[in-house]
C-alpha cells in the first residue's frame, strides 16, 4: 500500500541505478543485492514507524530517509557504469563503499533515535559473507579457461598499473584452497601475462607459481642445482638452486633488489638477447632458487658442438649484442662463458645466469666463496680478478674473449692446465682445417687480443659490436 507522505523516498530510491535488477552473474552481486534488501527494509521500517505516529514525526522521519538515500545513492551511482575491467581493478574500493552506504543505514538509525526497535548490526555478519561470496565469484571467472581470450581482450588499452592489479588478484590467489581451481587460474594469468609482455607483478614466487617436477635435479654446475619445472602450469621452466645459499632476511632483500634490476632488463630487451628471469623463491627448500625459461636448445657451447654448420660468427655477434644490453644498464655478467648463453628456439643465443656469479660471492658460505667459479669458470677469469675479486665491463670482455675461443674452437680446454692462472698465457692461435672453415681468421683473433689486453686497454662493448659488424660488412663486400 503507497503511502503519500514516504512517496517522495521511494520514488528516489527505486528511481537509482542502486536498486536496477542485479545479474547473478555480476561479481558483486551478493553484496550489492544484500544492500539493496537493506535500503528496502529501512524504508519500510520508516513506514511502519511513521504510521503510529504524528505528522511531525513522519516529517522528520522522511526528511531523514532522504538524507540517507541520497548519500547511498550518491556513492553507487558511479559504480553502475563501470566496466568489468574496472570492478576488478577497484574491489577493494568498491567493497569499502558498500559497507559505508551500510554504515550510513547505522548512523541514520541512531540520528532517527530507532536503535531500540531496529536491529543495526546484524548486517555485518551477512556482509562478511556476502563478500566472501563475491570474491569466489571472482576467482570462478578469472580461473575458468573458457574466459582467456574475454580475460585479455578487457585489458586491452587499459592503464598499465591496473593490468598489473589484476594480475596480483590472480597470482595472490594460485595457491587457493582445494576446491578452487588453482591450475585455470595460473594457465589464465599465464596466457595474459604473455599477451601483454610483463612479468609477474611479485618476483618473489611464493605462491606456487613454479613447481618442480621430478624429484632430483637433471644438471649440477658449481654452486647450481638445476631442475626442471612448470611455470603457471604451462610453460617448462629451470629452476636454478643455489645451494652455498641460505634462505634468511639478508638474500631476501638481495633478491628483491636483484628482481628489480631482472624486470628493468626484460622491459628493454624482451628476450631479444637475453634470458629472462621470472623470479625468484625463498619458501620453497633450503636454499633460494631462481626461475627461467627451458632452454630447449641447450647451451652454445654443446649447441655448436652438435650444430657444426651453425654461423658460429652470427653466434658471437649476438652473443655481443646481449653483452650491449646489459653494460648499457651498467650490469655485469659475472660469468660469461658457453655453458651460461642458451639457445632460443630460432637458434639465437640469449645471455643466462647474468649476476649470478656476485649473488654467489656475496652472500654463499664463506667457506665455498670464490671456490665455485675457480673450478667451473677459473679459465673464463681476467688475471685482475684473481688479485682482486671484482667483476667489471673489462672482465666480462675479457670473459667474451675466451668465449669467443670456446665457440670458434669447440674447445674442451684439455690444453689448459693450470686453472688459477689466466688460460690466455697458454693459449696458442689455432689453424686447424675446422676452425678456420668456422670463420676463424686474422680479425678474430686480432678482437680476441685486444679483449685480452690489459683492463685499460681493453675496448667496450660498444667497439667490439662495432668491429664484429665491420667484419662482417667486409665480409659481404669481399
Amino acid at each position: 500500500m503507497e503511502v503519500p507522505w514516504l512517496a517522495p523516498s521511494v520514488g528516489l530510491l527505486e528511481a537509482s541505478p542502486l536498486m536496477s535488477t542485479i545479474d547473478p552473474a555480476r561479481h558483486n552481486a551478493s553484496a550489492l543485492k544484500q544492500l539493496q534488501d537493506r535500503c528496502r527494509g529501512f524504508l519500510e521500517f520508516i513506514r511502519q514507524r511513521g504510521q503510529s505516529t504524528n505528522v511531525y514525526e513522519q516529517k522528520r522521519l522522511v526528511a531523514g530517509a532522504k538524507i540517507t538515500l541520497g548519500n547511498i545513492i550518491a556513492r553507487m551511482n558511479k559504480w553502475h557504469s563501470k566496466s568489468l575491467f574496472e570492478l576488478f581493478v577497484n574491489q577493494i574500493e568498491l567493497v569499502a563503499v558498500i559497507k559505508d552506504c551500510h554504515l550510513e543505514i547505522d548512523n541514520s538509525i541512531t540520528r532517527l533515535q530507532l536503535i531500540a526497535t531496529l536491529d543495526d548490526s546484524a548486517w555485518e555478519s551477512e556482509f562478511k559473507a556476502n563478500i566472501e561470496r563475491d570474491r569466489t565469484r571472482i576467482l570462478c571467472y578469472l580461473s575458468d579457461i573458457q574466459n582467456t581470450q574475454s580475460i585479455i581482450t578487457m585489458t586491452e588499452g587499459k592503464q598499465s598499473n591496473d593490468i598489473k592489479t589484476i594480475m596480483a588478484i590472480m597470482q595472490h590467489n594460485l595457491l587457493g584452497t582445494a576446491n578452487d581451481n588453482t591450475e585455470g587460474l595460473g594457465t589464465n594469468l599465464y596466457c595474459l601475462q604473455k599477451s601483454i609482455g610483463r612479468l609477474l607483478p611479485k618476483m618473489h614466487l611464493q605462491h606456487g607459481e613454479a613447481r618442480r617436477v621430478d624429484q632430483h635435479p637433471v644438471k649440477a654446475t658449481g654452486p647450481i642445482d638445476i631442475w626442471e619445472g612448470l611455470y603457471l602450469n604451462v610453460q617448462k621452466v629451470a629452476i636454478k638452486s643455489l645451494r652455498t645459499v641460505r634462505c634468511t632476511p639478508q638474500s631476501l632483500q638481495r633478491f628483491k633488489r636483484e628482481a628489480e634490476v631482472w624486470n628493468k632488463v626484460w622491459e628493454i630487451d624482451q628476450e631479444r638477447h637475453i634470458l629472462p628471469i621470472y623470479g625468484f623463491c625463498q619458501t620453497d627448500g633450503s636454499f633460494p632458487y631462481i626461475v627461467t625459461p627451458w632452454a630447449q636448445n641447450g647451451t652454445a657451447n654443446t649447441y655448436v658442438t652438435d650444430h657444426p654448420d651453425v654461423d658460429h660468427r652470427a653466434l658471437i655477434r649476438g652473443i655481443s649484442a646481449g653483452i650491449n644490453v646489459l653494460h648499457t644498464m651498467s650490469i655485469v655478467h659475472g660469468d660469461l662463458k658457453g655453458a651460461n648463453i642458451v639457445i632460443d628456439a630460432a637458434g639465437n643465443p640469449l645471455l643466462a645466469d647474468f649476476g649470478f656469479a656476485k649473488i654467489v660471492e656475496d652472500l654463499g658460505d664463506p667457506m665455498s666463496r670464490g671456490s665455485g667459479l675457480l673450478g667451473t669458470s677459473a679459465r673464463w677469469l681476467a688475471p685482475e680478478w684473481f688479485e682482486n675479486g671484482k667483476f667489471t665491463p673489462a672482465t666480462d670482455v675479457y670473459a667474451f674473449g675466451m668465449t669467443i675461443f670456446e665457440l670458434m674452437t669447440h674447445a674442451t680446454w684439455s690444453a689448459v692446465r693450470r686453472w688459477r692462472r689466466p688460460a690466455t698465457s697458454q693459449l696458442q692461435r689455432p689453424f686447424d682445417e675446422a676452425t678456420i672453415e668456422r670463420g676463424f681468421d686474422d680479425h678474430l683473433w686480432e678482437v680476441m687480443q685486444k679483449c685480452w689486453d690489459d683492463p685499460d686497454k681493453r675496448p667496450n662493448i660498444i667497439q667490439l659490436v662495432h668491429m664484429l659488424q665491420d667484419q662482417t660488412r667486409m665480409d659481404v663486400e669481399g
